[in-house]
C-alpha cells in the first residue's frame, strides 16, 4: 500500500485536507485555480454537493470507434477534444462551476500540460478538481494494465501543474 501523504511531503508539496478544499470552493470567486485531490470520488462530490459541479472523465473525449494509432495521435486528438470540451462550458457570475476531472493519467502518460484548463475554463467562477482515485486500493491490475503511482504522485504537484494538492483524511 502507497502512503501517499508521506510520500507527498518528502516531495515538497504539502497536502491539504477536506475541510481546507471544502473552504476554497465555497469561495465567492477562484483565481483561475486547478488543484488536485486524492483520494475517493464520493468523498469529493460529498465536499462540493452545495456547489454546481460537472464530472469529466478524460476517457470519454475519445471515440471507441476511431482510436488514434499512436501516442503523438492520441496527445493530438486528447487536447483537442478537450479544448472542445471546456469551451463549451458556460460559466460566470450567475453560472459557478467546479470540473471534477477524472482519468487523470493520461495527461501525464500523453505529456498534456495543463495549459487547456488554464486558458480554456479556469477563471474567476470556474474551478478544475483532477481527481487521483484508488491509488490506496490494494487492487490486482491485469498484465495490460500498468499504474505508476509514484510517477502520478510526482507529476502533478510540480510547479505550474496544480496549485494545491488537497486529501482525505489519512
Amino acid at each position: 500500500m502507497l502512503d501517499t501523504p508521506r510520500h507527498l511531503h518528502k516531495e515538497g508539496a504539502a497536502i491539504k485536507t477536506a475541510a481546507d478544499l471544502s473552504a476554497l470552493a465555497r469561495q465567492k470567486t477562484w483565481d483561475k485555480d486547478v488543484v488536485l485531490w486524492v483520494g475517493a470520488e464520493h468523498a469529493l462530490l460529498h465536499i462540493l454537493a452545495q456547489i454546481p459541479y460537472v464530472v469529466l472523465d478524460l476517457l470519454d473525449l475519445f471515440d471507441e470507434e476511431y482510436l488514434p494509432m499512436d501516442d503523438e495521435e492520441t496527445r493530438v486528438q486528447l487536447l483537442r477534444s478537450l479544448r472542445h470540451q471546456l469551451q463549451s462550458f458556460q460559466v460566470g457570475p450567475e453560472r459557478r462551476t467546479v470540473l471534477v476531472v477524472k482519468s487523470i493519467g493520461l495527461l501525464v502518460k500523453y505529456h498534456a500540460s495543463m495549459r487547456e484548463f488554464y486558458e480554456w475554463f479556469c477563471g474567476d467562477f470556474a474551478m478544475v478538481v483532477l481527481i487521483l482515485d484508488g491509488l490506496l486500493d490494494e487492487r490486482v491490475w491485469s498484465e495490460e494494465v500498468a499504474c505508476d503511482a509514484d510517477r502520478l504522485l510526482k507529476y502533478f504537484p510540480e510547479p505550474g501543474v496544480v496549485k494545491q494538492v488537497f486529501g482525505e483524511k489519512w
